[in-house]
């Protein structure tokens, strides 16, 4: 890899993630708008499509990082759930919640299966300790096409309070050049790189190191607290933004997540991991306090800035912490179950949110991610 930077590979995946979510990441924050405006599903079923989208294929990322592993084979894996996430394309017809569900999990599905192999990629293809910053342009490339989709979608809402179904269906269409084009990135310029023994049994056992369930305990406390951002989208319509305010202000979210992910992973590679996962953690916490309490829309939109400095700060770190803690040939198996248990974890994370959004007032969803990230953060303190 010489005196570049980053790696070829590590370039063509961050491109990747951009071109993916200028449409996939605005479908996503569209669908909850789409199914409380259009559908008129109760806030409880949101939740659950949600959290069964978010969860469920993740029992696919321990399989495909073993595969990976296992083969050597990092790119087919990443190809294949490239082509399962364009079934994203098909919510243009969807018409009843179930159906958004089904599209929902096959989208996510794939998202699922290329994760574990694609970190496990990145990895391979960054020099030692440099893992932060090559994670970090990930993530910053990420939030910047979901920045760029953003706010081609607050053009395409217009001055409208409600999302109507032909918008909706505009924002869909926003994907299809994206997802052709990453496609063809993946197919023509990726590489694969080996690196290193190939493991025979897809078991948990002390060789992934003792820090590294410590870590994964941690972060299903974490992400038990961390509901789907369905919620954060509803209570901004709810303060009283309208659509194409709550596109720009998840613009805005994004894009500070964006000018930060890179310099804060880059930060970690110097001040450490753990410090910035603690600092993280709590700010969410008080972030998600902020959400709840607050009914006032610039105090809200200062959160939701605040919000976009937790997503830098902890995305790229945290699978960076992954790497310094698993041996570089079981990462892919590594990156997998972690992957599947924050994954897993959003089900019943959005299920109590909707059930306790619906049941008492909304501020208790957001309170209860609040405690729960204190309480991770705490951990993370004492125990790593």
């Amino acid at each position: 890899m010489g005196k570049h930077i980053f790696s070829k590979n590590v370039v063509i995946l961050s491109v990747v993630s951009f071109l993916n979510d200028i449409g996939g990441e605005t479908i996503k924050r569209a669908i909850p708008l789409y199914l409380a405006n259009i559908l008129g599903v109760k806030t409880s079923i949101i939740g659950l499509i949600e959290g069964v989208a978010e969860s469920t294929p993740q029992v696919f990322q321990p399989l495909s990082g073993y595969l990976s592993d296992t083969v050597g084979k990092r790119k087919p894996i990443i190809v294949f759930g490239q082509i399962l996430r364009s079934t994203m394309l098909l919510l243009f017809w969807a018409g009843s919640w179930p159906l958004v569900l089904l599209l929902r999990f096959l989208d996510r599905s794939g998202k699922g299966i290329g994760n574990a192999p694609r970190d496990a990629l990145v990895a391979a293809s960054t020099p030692s300790n440099h893992e932060g910053r090559a994670f970090g342009l990930n993530r910053a490339m990420d939030d910047a096409g979901s920045v760029v989709g953003m706010i081609i979608a607050s053009v395409l809402v217009g001055s409208a309070i409600v999302l109507s179904r032909v918008t909706f269906q505009r924002i869909v269409l926003l994907a299809v050049i994206p997802l052709v084009i990453s496609l063809a990135l993946l197919l023509l310029f990726l590489r694969d790189i080996p690196d290193g023994r190939k493991e025979e049994k897809l078991v948990l056992h002390d060789k992934f190191g003792t820090k590294y369930y410590v870590f994964l305990i941690l972060s299903f406390f974490f992400a038990l607290g961390n509901s789907s951002d369905a919620f954060l989208i509803l209570k901004a319509q709810q303060v009283g933004f309208s659509l194409s305010q709550i596109f720009l202000l998840l613009a805005a979210l994004n894009l500070t997540a964006s000018l930060t992910g890179y310099p804060l992973a880059n930060l970690s590679d110097t001040v450490g991991r753990k410090k910035l996962l603690v600092f993280g953690w709590l700010l969410y916490g008080a972030v998600y306090f902020l959400f709840g309490y607050t009914n006032n829309l610039q105090m809200f939109l200062s959160a939701a800035l605040l919000y976009g400095v937790y997503y830098g700060m902890t995305q790229g770190t945290a699978k960076a912490l992954v790497a310094d803690i698993v041996p570089s040939s079981r990462r892919g198996t590594a990156y997998g179950i972690y992957n599947m248990v924050v994954g897993i974890t959003l089900l019943p994370a959005s299920i109590i949110a909707g059930y306790l959004w619906q049941t008492f007032v909304p501020a208790t969803s957001f309170y209860f991610g609040s405690a729960m990230s204190a309480l991770a953060a705490v951990g993370l303190i004492i125990l790593l």
